[in-house]
């Protein structure tokens, strides 16, 4: 019925620009009506004066009918007058009946709070013109009825603000009644706070067609929470999204009430509703035979304040509270506003411009999202007028750019390797940001790579991530077709406009692995499990066999080729061979854990790679380099939206935590693990460089002379074999 209402107001604000609003939205101050004279019975002495008040919803509801109780009850106890009140009313005939059924009973004055009962009380206040009505978020008036409400969406911007600053997955989840402009107005006042605070996340937005229906509100809320949604918002009646949060371990943020005297501390704050000063505004100026006619649209600037922002949880930060209420005093003293420009919608369609903030009316008839909401909405949008922005009102935050990845791996994400480390590194990015991401695995290098980074690319997905140093030309290719995208290519070393590379500096951890090998074989035979004699492979097993030399230079380390990334049999038959030969310990840059689980069934040991993957050979596994990218991901993902993302060359290692080692297995003795950390700090802290010299090569020439580091140019041109590697580099 709300629904149907609203689209005939619609037609009336197109027709005629009145203002509208809803359940709870009123009009700019109109002008007075023609008939503007009082109602002519003499005021009733304050014994005899009756007040009624008509509610949607259940005063149980602990939202908007009990927040418009207890301003009933507010003018009881500060007025002394007889009061009176009908819940659950149906917006409709009943409410007809009802409202007139208050006046022929006597009541002077009666309050019916709800969108939907506008047109009853019009029609009841014609047949009864003694009697004073006040609609609370309507737009029609009389010579004996006002509206009143609120901008409410002042103190839903604040609650954003919390939100904002609180959220982890950068997912918002918002229940909502019916898509109409009080509505449009919350959610967009709440995600302009959401996006000032967190420009990276995003308010999604779920219809239930309904003022109060507590089922389906919590069904609601468990959709959202089911998204990743760690903080759900509301335009409801009940408090039943506050604990379908609480339960799933999320927080919310109320609506109506101070919904936190209900549900706990996991209800951050509320926008809340004080009826109570306004309403004995009323009741005694109609009882003093004072009152006219008003269209009351309340904001943080004026007297008396219908609305609020509930105490915040302790749990909300200092720093968040303080940024709350130097925002709340901006808006009291009016040099700031909510929806000033520059302003998209969500569609995309510019709004305002700078300098220029909603009037009234373009408030009152919203239609649309704003940027930062993802939902339905009537409309996209239109250009809009606007007025002048007050003194120092801050412009809407910036929307920042939105992000679809999509990842490629050359091995299956079950490889516990490094397209399961990588895959890690996705999961905890697009978690930590709301992002949208897709992955394809076990893709071949070559043209199937280029196919399907080209396949991803017309599907709309604005940032591809290759993570093979194979994919690099079919990388090149589809991005010189698409100058729009972004591309990330782990491991390369060809960039372009919207080409950047990273990898990591491996060999570190690499190193320190050598040094656990070296201090835990009995055979002083090393064996090396290598895909490919590439540069980055060659660093690596060269790291490897420098760290182990350095506690034992009887060391010598074995490779076997196997020229793939990931092939089960191929990695199981080169740890046999290598065991078959002598080794006792081996260590593996391969992507599967075949060569850890052949070590712990023939008791030796293993280095593996990657991931932490322990638990498959937990007698074997002595530690392994790898990698939380993650670290690389997050920050990218952020200056890619925001604008700021150069294809700037990235290699990181052990300083910014992008490589680590994986914890040392039971059986490595707590001095060789006080060793490796004391490498470790050097490393990280630059006092040590792997590849510093004298390093000789596996023939006997010195390479690197004395106190000589290689530069990083050399470390990824690396094409030769340090001391200690036995045999040489296939032919490519």
């Amino acid at each position: 019925m709300r629904k149907q209402l609203w689209n005939i107001l619609a037609v009336l604000v197109l027709l005629s620009l009145a203002l509208a609003a809803c359940s709870p939205a009123a009009p700019a101050q109109p002008a007075e009506p023609a008939a503007a004279a009082e109602p002519a019975e003499a005021p009733a002495a304050k014994s005899d004066f009756k007040v009624a008040f008509v509610y949607v919803a259940p005063i149980g509801d602990l939202g908007w009918s009990w927040a418009q109780d207890q301003g009933r009850l507010y003018v009881e106890k500060e007025l002394g007058v007889e009061t009176a009140y009908m819940e659950n009313v149906p917006e409709g005939p009943d409410a007809e009946r009802v409202i007139r059924d208050f006046a022929t009973k006597g009541y002077n004055l009666i309050f019916t709070t709800s969108f939907g009962f506008m047109d009853p009380t019009v029609t009841v206040a014609k047949e009864f013109p003694e009697t004073w009505f006040v609609h609370i978020s309507g737009y029609k008036t009389a010579a004996n009825l006002s509206t009143v409400f609120g901008g409410i969406e002042e103190a839903r911007y604040l609650s954003g603000l919390v939100a904002g600053k609180m959220t982890k997955t950068n997912i918002i989840g918002y229940v909502a009644a019916f898509p109409i402009p009080e509505v449009m107005r919350g959610i967009n006042g709440f995600t302009q706070g959401v996006r000032e605070a967190n420009p990276d996340a995003e308010v999604r937005v779920v219809w239930t067609q309904s003022w109060f229906d507590p089922v389906k509100e919590k069904e609601a809320a468990d959709a959202l929470l089911d998204q990743d949604a760690d903080i759900i918002a509301q335009h409801q009646d009940t408090t039943e999204p506050q604990k379908a949060a609480q339960e799933r371990g999320a927080l919310s943020i109320g609506y109506d009430s101070d919904m936190a005297q209900f549900v706990g501390d996991t209800v951050l704050t509320s926008p809340i509703w004080n009826w109570g000063p306004k309403y004995v505004e009323i009741t005694k100026a109609v009882m003093d035979g004072a009152y006219k006619t008003e269209s009351f649209y309340g904001t943080f600037k004026d007297e008396p304040d219908i609305f609020d922002l509930a105490p915040l949880s302790p749990r909300v930060p200092d720093d968040v509270k303080a940024l709350v209420e130097e925002r709340k005093a901006a808006l009291e003293d009016g040099t700031f506003a909510v929806f000033c420009g520059p302003l998209k919608s969500a569609a995309g369609v510019e709004l305002l411009g700078e300098g220029r903030c909603l009037n009234l009316e373009e408030k009152l008839s919203m239609d649309y999202f704003i940027e930062g909401v993802k939902g339905e909405a009537p409309s996209e949008g239109k250009a809009l007028e606007g007025e002048p922005a007050p003194a120092g009102a801050a412009a809407a935050p910036a929307e920042a750019k939105k992000i679809k990845a999509a990842f490629i791996y050359v091995g299956p994400v079950g490889d516990l390797g490094w397209s399961y480390a990588h895959d890690q590194g996705r999961l905890k990015m697009a978690k930590e940001l709301g992002i949208e991401t897709a992955i394809s695995e076990a893709v071949p290098e070559g043209p199937d790579a280029e196919r399907i980074i080209r396949d991803y690319v017309q599907k709309g997905y604005n940032v591809i991530v290759a993570t093979s140093f194979g994919y690099m030309d079919s990388v090149l290719n589809v991005a010189k077709e698409h100058p729009e995208v972004t591309f990330l290519h782990a491991t390369g070393y060809e960039t372009a406009a919207n080409v950047g590379i990273y990898d990591g500096r491996g060999y570190q951890g690499w190193y320190l692995a050598g040094i656990v090998a070296g201090k835990m074989t009995k055979t002083n035979g090393l064996g090396y499990v290598a895909p490919y004699p590439i540069p980055e492979v060659v660093r690596n097993l060269n790291a490897f066999a420098l760290g182990a030399r350095s506690v034992n230079p009887d060391a010598t380390v074995t490779p076997i080729w196997i020229n793939a990334w990931f092939d089960v049999q191929k990695e199981r038959d080169a740890a046999q061979a290598l065991l078959d030969a002598g080794a006792d310990v081996v260590a593996r840059e391969s992507d599967s854990v075949e060569p850890d689980k052949l070590a712990e069934q023939e008791g030796a040991y293993a280095i593996g790679y990657n991931a932490v993957s322990a638990d498959v050979a937990p007698n074997a596994v002595l530690t392994a380099p790898v990698w939380d990218w993650s670290v690389y991901y997050i920050p990218v993902m952020k200056a890619i939206a925001d604008g700021t993302w150069k294809p700037t060359p990235v290699w990181w290692g052990l300083k910014e935590g992008l490589l680590s080692l994986a914890p040392y297995g039971a059986m490595v003795p707590e001095d060789v693990r006080a060793l490796v950390e004391q490498e470790k700090a050097r490393i990280t802290s630059g006092d040590f460089d792997v590849f510093v010299g004298p390093i000789k090569d596996n023939t006997g020439a010195e390479r690197v002379p004395a106190g000589v580091t290689m530069t990083d140019e050399e470390k990824l041109a690396f094409n030769w074999l340090v001391e200690g590697v036995k045999g040489s580099l296939p032919a490519q």
